[in-house]
């Protein structure tokens, strides 16, 4: 009874202490403007990430920039340190055959002074998938639900940022589903309902729950003991131990072991996990080893996002340039480039989904009105100006609407599309691109009216061309 006592005094003692965390002084606010609202969030801020040079690995730089990158391209890079060596159009590598992709790698390697048959990847960019900005409101409540189960917030908003950003309800090819991809199993051992009708992983506050128990009854006390057992000094805070858990979170402790003993180290750090990175055990392969690169480089682009414009985030760029806006202050070249400087972020906020499209047009037609300002102040006879209906040509439309497709904003890709036909009557290109948009949106009864307008235009233009 004495002995049960203790132990409970202890756990309450061992509770006590992890009311006041250490990680605590990491939290920051932050105000965040979003197109129709202003609210304070919080967030957690590793410095060590730059004070120890994490930020400057060759692989946290590799996967920022794949991060940053659209799917159309590729990077050309050294499989061993993720060196990009070059770059290539996603379309034209993917039409090459095999032989051709060979000798294409064989040159590259020639051309940049590596050994012939140099183990080269080709990675697609990723921007369309990791959608930070969307994720902003989640980490926030997920780093209040962490810390009031005792969980450290930066798993939460780490895992948050690497797993599904801003994409509750994706599901993995293994299963794992919601904002922390969890197993089916692990959520029902923790109490989620999943079952045909009803999944409680895609509930952020319920998953993020589950997750924060597991990490703490499981993932970080492996952890702890591996590094205990090579008497390896570690704080909990200390950011390769935190990446060690995260390791353990997503390719299971066993696999952290195998690599931990493979290894045998006698110390932690950056050098750690350069030898990780090198390092295959049992089921911890490149997957795994990518997964604490993508963390640091998701955290690097992250810090940037929260600290680009000081305590305050602006979710619409374009909003905070155009507040800026006076014509009075600028001469008429300097603010028809300004202007246009705000349509390319509000073209990048409509992409990142950060103002709907009635709002976008709204500004659209603004900057529109301005632009016709500058043109008669210039001119001095409104009679001779004539301005498309959107400030951009019929190529510059589709590839906005491209951008919107890829990341499956489909309802605003198509009344782009249509705005497109509006201006592009008789543009059989036009009809051709709201037809694919249409298709890819799954309405195939408009994709095949808009398709069929588009061969009949085609035929036309054919037939004038001839005359």
């Amino acid at each position: 009874m004495r002995r049960f006592l203790f132990s409970v005094l202890l756990l309450f003692g061992a509770g006590v202490s992890f009311s006041q965390p250490v990680y605590k002084n990491q939290v920051v606010e932050k105000v965040v403007v979003s197109f129709n609202d202003t609210s304070t969030l919080s967030f957690l801020v590793d410095s060590s990430l730059y004070k120890e040079g994490w930020d400057t690995l060759a692989q946290a730089k590799f996967w920022k920039d794949v991060i940053c990158m659209s799917s159309d391209t590729c990077i050309i890079n050294v499989a061993s340190c993720r060196k990009p060596l070059d770059k290539v159009s996603r379309s034209i590598w993917m039409n090459q055959s095999d032989p051709e992709k060979t000798k294409f790698k064989d040159s590259i390697c020639g051309a940049n002074c590596y050994d012939e048959g140099t183990n080269l990847f080709v990675t697609s960019g990723k921007a369309e998938f990791y959608e930070l900005k969307k994720v902003l409101p989640d980490i926030s409540k997920a780093i209040r639900v962490f810390s009031q189960n005792n969980c450290d917030p930066f798993f939460a908003q780490a895992i948050l940022l690497i797993e599904s950003p801003g994409k509750n309800k994706a599901k993995s090819s293994v299963g794992a589903n919601g904002p922390f991809q969890l197993m089916r199993s692990v959520a029902r051992k923790y109490g989620l309902k999943v079952s045909k009708g009803r999944d409680d992983r895609t509930d952020l506050e319920k998953s993020a729950k589950v997750a924060a128990r597991l990490i703490n009854s499981s993932c970080v006390p492996y952890v702890k003991s591996f590094l205990n057992e090579r008497s390896i000094a570690f704080n909990e805070t200390d950011l390769w131990f935190r990446l060690l858990v995260l390791h353990a979170y997503h390719a299971g402790a066993g696999s952290v072991h195998c690599v931990i003993n493979s290894l045998n180290p006698s110390k932690g750090g950056v050098d750690l996990f350069r030898q990780i990175w090198q390092t295959e055990c049992g089921r911890f392969k490149n997957e795994s080893q990518n997964y604490s690169q993508i963390a640091l480089a998701s955290l690097v682009s992250f810090y940037e996002i929260i600290n680009h414009d000081g305590d305050t985030i602006y979710l619409v760029q374009g909003d905070k340039y155009l507040k800026s806006y006076n014509r009075k202050n600028f001469k008429p070249w300097e603010a028809y480039a300004y202007l246009d400087n705000c349509l390319f972020h509000y073209e990048n906020d409509l992409a990142d989904a950060m103002i709907p499209y009635e709002n976008f047009m709204r500004r659209i037609n603004f900057i529109r009105k301005e632009f016709l300002y500058i043109a008669q102040h210039v001119t001095g006879d409104a009679d001779k100006i004539s301005l498309n209906l959107y400030p951009g040509t019929e190529e510059h439309l589709d590839s906005l609407a491209s951008r919107l497709l890829k990341r499956q904003r489909f309802d605003s890709a198509i009344r782009l599309l249509k705005l497109n036909i509006d201006i592009h009557p008789n543009s059989s290109v036009a009809y051709d691109r709201l037809a694919y948009a249409c298709q890819l949106s799954g309405d195939k009864k408009m994709a095949a009216v808009y398709s069929n307008r588009s061969v009949v235009l085609s035929k036309k233009e054919m037939i004038k061309g001839r005359e």
